[in-house]
């Protein structure tokens, strides 16, 4: 098997039929497609396998978790089911251009990359509004660049287009990696670690997926999920120093991690909620800021070390209004 299409699939009856459409039609016979069932409370299964009366010629798999155990922990259960040589984890509530599966697979198969990235774009649920159309900063285009994985790990976290769902994985690479135990946010606390074990990466400059924004998405609505995204940042960060040893990667992502927590605070303390959760949640979230290796100050020196100059004097302005910048190390 050429290809596993990994699919987490949790309350998403409403989206599956698009994605289905774009993908069972066109799906080639080295490729597979691996459903985990999360435990979903809708009929998101039922809908899959309604679509497979009408395919039954492609190669589908629905693996049945007894509880829900979280997107994170069900992209490592797919993934361990897969045995192809690529593996992609596709989100359910997203669009896929299939025409571009034959070109994939084209790529693949003639090149032989550790990972191959591209471009999608982003549009609003509920309508065809295009929000934005995004273009890596992988270079050169179309073409197997042998390299470090140094200098993947550094593109891919100063591009900032860290996610899962546009890049496709020698699986034999990333299997045992990374322990899964971040419950939200993965795609940065996680995939960088991957591409770091990459030497070798194909740019396929199309757009593949169509990313949905949903209103109660993860990445949208404020939780604890949300919380756990600064946690991500802070344990890349530290990978960045102690396993990569790429400075400016580290003060990168320690910028982002300080302006995370920033507006994080301030959206926590704008929101109605209870008291109780505002309070859980801001406990939480300064907990996870006092874990970063270093202090605000020293980071906006890191910043000002690598030449991010204009990043050091955001984080001073944000800074100079917080008790933060005054903490010494510990």
């Amino acid at each position: 098997m050429q290809l596993s299409i990994l699919i987490p699939v949790y309350n998403v009856a409403a989206y599956l039929p698009d994605l289905l459409q774009d993908l069972l039609p066109k799906l080639p016979l080295n490729t597979e497609v691996i459903f985990y069932d999360d435990a979903s409370p809708d009929n998101s299964i039922a809908i899959i396998e309604e679509f497979l009366l009408s395919y039954p010629c492609v190669q589908i798999r629905i693996l049945r978790g007894n509880e829900n155990i979280g997107l994170t922990r069900a992209r490592e259960q797919l993934l361990r089911a897969s045995n192809a040589n690529y593996i992609w984890f596709v989100d359910s509530d997203d669009k896929v251009d299939s025409a571009v599966l034959a070109e994939i697979l084209l790529s693949l198969s003639q090149n032989q990359p550790d990972v191959l990235v591209f471009d999608y774009d982003v549009f609003y649920d509920g309508s065809n509004q295009l929000k934005h159309h995004e273009t890596l900063s992988f270079y050169p285009k179309n073409t197997l660049v042998q390299t470090s994985g140094k200098k993947i790990y550094r593109t891919a976290i100063l591009d900032g287009r860290h996610y899962f769902w546009n890049k496709i994985f020698r699986r034999e690479l990333i299997i045992d990696i990374v322990s899964y135990d971040i419950p939200a946010y993965e795609d940065i606390a996680y995939t960088p670690v991957l591409l770091s074990k990459c030497q070798s990466f194909y740019y396929l400059a199309r757009v593949v997926v169509h990313y949905r924004i949903r209103k109660d998405s993860i990445a949208q609505k404020l939780g604890l999920q949300q919380v756990y995204g600064l946690k991500a940042y802070i344990q890349q960060a530290l990978y960045a120093d102690k396993v990569v040893g790429d400075k400016k990667s580290q003060a990168y992502l320690l910028y982002k991690a300080c302006i995370y927590y920033y507006r994080l605070i301030s959206k926590i303390n704008k929101v109605e909620m209870s008291q109780v959760d505002r309070k859980k949640y801001i406990e939480l979230l300064t907990k996870f800021y006092t874990e970063k290796p270093i202090s605000e100050w020293k980071i906006i020196l890191l910043l000002c070390k690598v030449r991010m100059y204009g990043k050091a004097v955001k984080l001073m302005y944000k800074s100079f209004n917080s008790k933060a910048f005054y903490t010494r190390d510990k």
